[in-house]
């Protein structure tokens, strides 16, 4: 090709075709700029490529470390349901000596026994390294793992140190006040500690605070993280890879609780209605702000700032017939009648 060109060249200056020369000359050059364009093109589109990938390796670090904190979250949900019924019979003065002398019910350990949620945010931090290079169709993610790993993240990580405060705190007291604390650990306890469990205002007032911070603040935090994460894991596979089908326990498919819509009736005069709205379950109550309702399982479901969980339940038919929650450790039941 370029012999050709050369030959062509030398015809025409030959020939002192002059002003085809020119021509031509232009067009050579035409054709080198248009050839640069191409490889310039095709190397960006490379590079756009690789960088594409490696981008969708972070988001699928970022999807599997999610699914271990969303698995987490769930674990502590449920502790923190087991360890509301006890802090509620404590302050309630329902426990009993008998209580108390039963081995393994964890009642002795009520405002000292702390479980954290540590999450992971190896993928997030990748990510932000690299956001200058992020794909237009991926920008719409950053705005809810924001929301996952600084505010939801950084409210988590201030109440698991808070929580440890709490329990460092009452430990360090027990120790230095009382002689029956080391007998806590033998498995040998006087007196002396079930009079204090079972009467002392100040064992109340420990248990309090460990309420204030880990059910009304803790618990919350541990819902909204869980909340938004799930909410990131689906749109990293919205926009990774649409066609993928996701199996995982903490992703329950609407059609699966569609039936829970309807009015529930609860201690004979109030009255709880249920409805999708915009594609999110809703629970209202005359008098109190609307609560939007997540599924743990298709009949088991959580409101961020509502402590109890909303336990549905079938006849044998598959119907909802009704839903029970612990309020206060008493068993409620709000029958659904339409």
């Amino acid at each position: 090709m370029i012999s050709a060109l050369r030959r062509v060249r030398k015809s025409l200056l030959s020939k002192n075709s002059f002003l085809k020369y020119l021509l031509y000359l232009t067009g050579e050059i035409v054709l080198v700029i248009v050839g640069i364009l191409i490889a310039l093109n095709i190397n960006n589109r490379n590079e756009e490529n690789n960088n594409e990938k490696k981008v969708v390796s972070t988001l699928l670090q970022i999807q599997q470390e999610l699914e271990i904190d969303i698995d987490k979250a769930t674990e502590l949900i449920e502790y923190y349901r087991v360890k509301d019924s006890l802090i509620s019979l404590v302050l309630a003065n329902k426990l009993t000596l008998e209580d108390y002398k039963t081995p393994g019910n964890g009642l002795f350990s009520v405002v000292t026994n702390v479980v954290d949620l540590i999450t992971t945010n190896n993928g997030y931090n990748s990510l932000m390294r690299n956001i200058d290079n992020i794909p237009a169709r991926f920008e719409p993610l950053i705005a809810g793992l924001n929301k996952v790993y600084i505010d939801d993240k950084t409210q988590v990580d201030y109440y698991n140190r808070s929580i440890s405060d709490v329990a460092n705190k009452v430990l360090e007291k027990w120790s230095e006040d009382y002689e029956w604390y080391s007998e806590l650990f033998t498995g040998f306890t006087s007196d002396k500690v079930y009079d204090y469990f079972l009467n002392s205002p100040f064992y109340k007032n420990e248990v309090v605070t460990y309420n204030v911070i880990s059910m009304q603040n803790h618990l919350p935090f541990i819902k909204q993280y869980r909340t938004d994460a799930i909410k990131s894991y689906l749109g990293i596979a919205a926009l990774v890879d649409p066609t993928k089908p996701i199996e995982k326990r903490f992703i329950i498919p609407r059609y699966l609780y569609q039936n829970l819509p309807g009015t529930y009736r609860i201690q004979d005069n109030i009255e709880l209605e249920i409805s999708f709205d915009e594609g999110h379950l809703m629970l209202y109550r005359d008098g109190q702000p609307p609560r939007e309702l997540f599924p743990l399982s298709p009949t088991k479901f959580y409101a961020i700032n509502a402590r109890p969980i909303f336990n549905f339940h079938k006849d044998a038919d598959g119907k909802i017939i009704n839903f029970t929650i612990y309020n206060n450790n008493d068993l409620l039941t709000a029958k659904k009648i339409k």
